[in-house]
């Protein structure tokens, strides 16, 4: 006659011990990580942005820029056709893109990106008075990982990724 065996209670009880430590162990890893991701994500949205737009700007023929929206970046951004260089869109035409706002990421600028890019037909990024635009726009995350676009006066955009505390320090 064969014996069948089952676990007992306190096999049950040690192995779910067991996967609780490992499992309290590995939480706060997920955590950083799900954090990272969301700021990788968001700077790879914004540089997509400002991509779409010098492309655009360039196979158009006219002149596109992309706002933050209420002068916050942190709040979405619009691309749109902008003739005059204002930094601000007719409500008669609806945005070529826009994105929702960023949760849990602060965007640094500099003081020339504060509240919006222009790209001309040439693909040149140009401030309102017509002189080259060059800088930076920081995405600081609340993460171990941020990243910087940077721009150049031909337009065309890099992506930096470095550490929160060197990119953001506070």
């Amino acid at each position: 006659m064969t014996r069948e065996r089952g676990i007992t209670l306190v096999e049950l009880l040690f192995t779910l011990a067991i996967l609780a430590l490992a499992l309290s162990i590995a939480a706060p890893s997920f955590s950083e990580l799900l954090r990272d991701q969301r700021t990788s994500a968001a700077a790879q949205e914004l540089r997509n942005a400002l991509d779409f737009a010098r492309e655009s700007a360039a196979h158009s023929g006219q002149p596109i820029s992309v706002a933050a929206i209420n002068g916050e970046w942190t709040s979405g951004w619009e691309v749109f056709v902008d003739s005059g260089n204002h930094g601000t869109h007719s409500l008669q035409q609806p945005p070529l893109a826009a994105h929702g706002p960023l949760s849990g990421i602060s965007v640094r600028t500099d003081g020339n990106s504060r509240h919006y890019l222009h790209f001309t037909p040439r693909g040149n990024a140009i401030q309102p008075n017509g002189a080259f635009h060059a800088g930076t726009l920081t995405l600081c995350g609340e993460g171990r990982s941020s990243y910087r676009l940077v721009f150049n006066k031909a337009g065309r955009i890099r992506s930096e990724a470095g550490s929160t505390t060197d990119f953001c320090p506070h």
